[in-house]
């Protein structure tokens, strides 16, 4: 035992009990269990990252075909034919958005009805139009409701991030 080591294991023996007690055993033979390392765990890779606003499309376009929809020149279809494939894309969208968002209107009132704008209200909530003069609380015609999202699930992303920024992959039938 070198010189060094002798002075470690003294001040080590000095000021820390666990330590004396091992020296101890190691001084009247007893073999002391070293304390196992720990061990560490491989942590699994973070998923890669993708866009909310990429995830919300790609279920919008998997579950109403809303991009198909959009991106389809309508020019060589007949409104009827259009129509028809509205009804299912727009029933299959609020289903949808009603799963994802539970959307609700903001006001319970009634389109047309007198509504009353208090003080101090939100700009975020309250759109105000028409000849806004004098100062709150205000009364004008509900022209539109609004909408809110109650909650907000989106599906969690689990692909590759090669595949982060696809909103539906390629199809193909093999033959």
């Amino acid at each position: 035992m070198s010189v060094s080591t002798a002075f470690k294991a003294f001040f080590s023996a000095l000021f820390n009990s666990e330590a004396s007690d091992r020296i101890s055993k190691a001084l009247s033979g007893e073999t002391a269990a070293l304390p196992a390392p720990e061990e560490k765990k491989p942590q699994a890779p973070p998923p890669p990252a993708r866009s909310p606003a990429v995830t919300l499309l790609a279920t919008l376009q998997r579950e109403a075909r809303l991009l198909d929809f959009v991106m389809e020149p309508l020019d060589e279809y007949s409104d009827d034919q259009v129509g028809a494939a509205v009804r299912d894309i727009h029933r299959d969208l609020g289903a949808t958005l009603k799963r994802l968002f539970d959307i609700q209107p903001v006001s319970t009132e009634t389109e047309g009805e007198t509504v009353q704008v208090p003080d101090g209200f939100d700009s975020g909530i309250y759109h105000l139009t028409g000849n806004i003069s004098g100062t709150p609380p205000l009364a004008g015609e509900l022209i539109h409701a609004g909408w809110q999202a109650a909650k907000a699930d989106l599906p969690e992303f689990t692909g590759t991030k090669a595949a982060a920024k696809i909103v539906a992959p390629i199809e193909v039938e093999v033959k």
